[in-house]
């Protein structure tokens, strides 16, 4: 559905994205990530025709944004980073006039309805735009790229502005949305992407470092396998008392620690099934456990080491694994 190919952008001699290719089908949702200026809004602007590529293709449909921007356009609804909004209508009259461009005709009626119900505008149709909250212009802008049921949804900072219960509703739309059409946000925001997103796709420098699910950039970038534990036992012993293990550090304890507590991460090699040894070596020294459980990089974690890496930073320990990561 969204195809960019060998895509790099300039501006001048400023490198915006290098050869970039990636392939979105419909149902899909794809998260842009990368920190500022990486690139992000720069692809989505190639996408929605509002820029040209320097070099390489880019498809909708089938159709190159270049040759054939008018129907590219027609396809796609998009919410910009900067709400374009008239702050003189009424929130009813911006999306009849909405409508109306987008040429609905006989059907502005019942999707101007439909988007004022997925979007929670009923409380405010008559309202100017000028005196609406942050979140009720950002849900607007939102009904504005919903109205002419496009193919394809491009939402930039979709959720700025909401308040939590706003936000659990959008995430929520976003998910229905996504059964019939090819949906591609960007955010800040890293656990909304791991909680909407099916696929991310990390761009750095102008580049596109990491392309997966949430699990698949844990992979990439987790170079050991690692438990926490939290015993009433001794570093010595649990090195003493096991083979295979590459690595014990010790932590601090937490201050609702027991006394004579050590809390440890134990890394290991990925042959080994390390928890069956742990709880054996636990049973037979009668040690107390106080925690117990896997370790995976937070997708914190995972982004800081994708960047770095890029980027040629070294890593200098803020990724390091934590107790509990995850979504």
């Amino acid at each position: 559905m969204v195809e960019l190919e060998h895509v790099s952008k300039y501006y001048g001699v400023t490198r915006a994205l290098e050869d970039v290719t990636c392939r979105i089908q419909k149902g899909e949702i794809v998260g842009f990530l990368g920190p500022n200026g990486a690139g992000k809004s720069t692809a989505m602007k190639i996408i929605t025709t509002y820029t040209a590529p320097s070099r390489g293709k880019a498809r909708v449909g089938g159709l190159d944004v270049l040759e054939r921007p008018l129907d590219v356009r027609r396809m796609i609804g998009y919410l910009p980073e900067t709400v374009p909004l008239y702050d003189d209508m009424l929130v009813r009259e911006y999306l009849e006039f909405m409508g109306q461009a987008r040429h609905l005709n006989g059907k502005l009626k019942s999707r101007l309805n439909w988007v004022v119900e997925a979007c929670g505008l009923e409380s405010v149709l008559q309202r100017k735009i000028s005196v609406l909250s942050k979140g009720f212009k950002q849900r607007t802008c939102l009904a504005q790229a919903l109205i002419h049921d496009p193919e394809v949804l491009i939402l930039d900072e979709p959720t700025s502005g909401l308040d939590p219960l706003q936000i659990i509703g959008i995430r929520q739309l976003i998910r229905n949305l996504a059964h019939e059409k090819t949906i591609i946000l960007s955010t800040h925001i890293l656990s909304e992407v791991a909680n909407v997103a099916d696929r991310i796709l990390v761009v750095n420098q102008g580049r596109l470092v990491a392309d997966g699910s949430f699990d698949d950039l844990i992979d990439q970038v987790s170079d050991k396998n690692s438990i926490y534990l939290a015993i009433r036992g001794t570093r010595k012993e649990l090195q003493d008392g096991l083979k295979g293990i590459q690595e014990v550090r010790e932590t601090a304890a937490d201050s609702d620690t027991p006394r004579g507590v050590s809390g440890m991460h134990v890394y290991y090699s990925e042959k080994i099934d390390m928890v069956k040894k742990l709880n054996e070596l636990i049973r037979e020294r009668g040690w107390e456990v106080v925690e117990f459980h896997r370790e995976r990089l937070s997708l914190e974690d995972s982004f800081i080491r994708l960047t770095r890496a890029d980027s040629g930073k070294p890593d200098s320990g803020a990724s390091e694994k934590k107790k509990g990561g995850g979504r």
